[in-house]
């Protein structure tokens, strides 16, 4: 091989003796970019967000003075300023910022390390993430999409049918809109009183525009056409309405409905250590008749402000019972997993509403001493979804961890802080 490196290839010199890297450009416009270039990379990585937090954190020990008796309550300040910075500005993601108290309390003296990881994991914590996992079983399965539709016949327990609005039946030859409207934010009502309103609205709203997708969009329609396409925009603003506002009020019926509900619960009982305990039953008997009450009054605002005489006509033209029953015969036969999942889902209700109900009744709880929580009977139940088989393939049960791939730990996450937040209140 000679000095031009070739095995009989057609390359020159010039390409021989040329660097294989250019060399770095000097003087000229480059030297004024390279600062630009260094704070937009700055920026683009976030971390000025990032510095927020550490920055609040030493401005609240530097500048609040609450006594030497409470340098503890100041150095928890500084630290709920720093995570909050980082909540707020999208620093890190949610999941890291709610877990960042578990090495900045100790840390600062705040607790120790054993006292602050506890409340990552009470019972209350247990509560949510086994719901999230039923959650994550429901729409696996297209629960959901069977409940929008209505297949009573299928749903093994009686009440459950009669808690749900039922769509295919309000759909009705010719379209009745306001019933209609009331069947898709009925099943949201219903669903959201049992997994978390983020978990329903995203399990409800595709089911809600595969209903709307049949529908005309846009259009420069004149006449009699332009009017049925604007009667049409107006139903579809009150379906996505009616998903997102009835998820939201169905979460105030039940404690697993949302997480503010159980961080009062653990307040509560922090507070009022002698008082009775905020049970599931006892929540309930408050939250549902004021949770009903909202949703009617929010069903008929929506009818008021977006259905018309003519509204039922423009719909009937793309719309009626055969669609629905098209979208389940698409579905097919209920199998066993859903039966599966459908029972212990109905199981876990029962569970918790008569774990503990009035002195005279004082439910099954008294046969575990009361040593039982909701959260302990979430969790066993949701244990169950990974021990039933799912009656399709050899060995495959209903769950398995590759399908929990969308559990929302950031939210599980984020109540750890609060939850210690209370017990530590002195």
């Amino acid at each position: 091989m000679g000095r031009r490196g070739s095995f009989g290839g057609g390359s020159s010199a010039d390409d021989v003796e040329a660097p294989l890297l250019a060399p770095p450009a000097r003087g000229g416009a480059g030297d004024g970019e390279r600062p630009a270039a260094w704070v937009r990379a700055l920026l683009a990585h976030g971390y000025p967000a990032v510095a927020s937090g550490p920055a609040a954190c030493a401005a609240v020990c530097a500048l609040v003075d609450l006594g030497g008796a409470h340098r503890g309550a100041r150095n928890m300040l500084a630290v709920l300023a720093w995570v909050f910075l980082w909540w707020v500005t999208g620093a890190v993601p949610l999941a890291v910022a709610s877990m960042a108290p578990l090495f900045l309390f100790p840390l600062f003296g705040v607790a120790g390390a054993d006292a602050v990881a506890k409340a990552y994991m009470d019972d209350v914590i247990s509560l949510v993430l086994g719901s999230f996992i039923l959650a994550l079983a429901i729409e696996h399965y297209q629960i959901h999409r069977r409940l929008a539709l209505n297949v009573r016949a299928a749903l093994p327990l009686p009440f459950l049918a009669a808690a749900i609005s039922v769509t295919s039946l309000f759909c009705g030859d010719p379209v009745r809109p306001p019933l209609l409207l009331l069947g898709i934010t009925g099943t949201t009502f219903f669903l959201s009183m049992w997994i978390h309103n983020t978990a329903c609205t995203v399990m409800m709203m595709p089911v809600a525009t595969g209903i709307l997708q049949r529908l005309p969009r846009g259009g420069d329609g004149a006449g009699a056409a332009g009017c049925q396409e604007e009667e049409v925009r107006r139903f579809s603003k009150a379906v996505v309405l009616g998903v997102v506002y009835a998820s939201a009020i169905g979460g105030m019926a039940t404690l697993t409905g949302t997480g503010v509900n159980i961080i009062l619960v653990g307040m509560w009982s922090t507070y009022y250590p002698e008082q009775e305990p905020i049970t599931f039953s006892s929540w309930m008997s408050f939250g549902l008749p004021m949770a009903l009450i909202i949703f009617f009054t929010l069903w008929v605002t929506l009818c008021l402000m977006y259905c018309t005489k003519n509204t039922g006509k423009a719909l009937s033209a793309y719309l009626d019972r055969s669609h629905l029953r098209r979208e389940l015969t698409l579905l097919g036969p209920m199998a066993f997993a859903e039966k599966m999942v459908l029972a212990v889902f109905g199981g876990l209700i029962v569970l918790w509403m008569t774990r503990r109900l009035t002195d005279d009744m004082p439910g099954w709880g008294a046969l575990f001493h009361n040593k039982v929580g909701d959260g302990t009977v979430t969790i066993m139940m949701a244990t169950l979804l990974f021990i039933i088989p799912s009656g399709k393939n050899s060995g495959e049960k209903l769950m398995d961890w590759n399908k929990c791939g969308k559990l929302q730990w950031d939210i599980i996450l984020l109540l750890g802080p609060h939850i210690f937040g209370i017990d530590s209140r002195s």
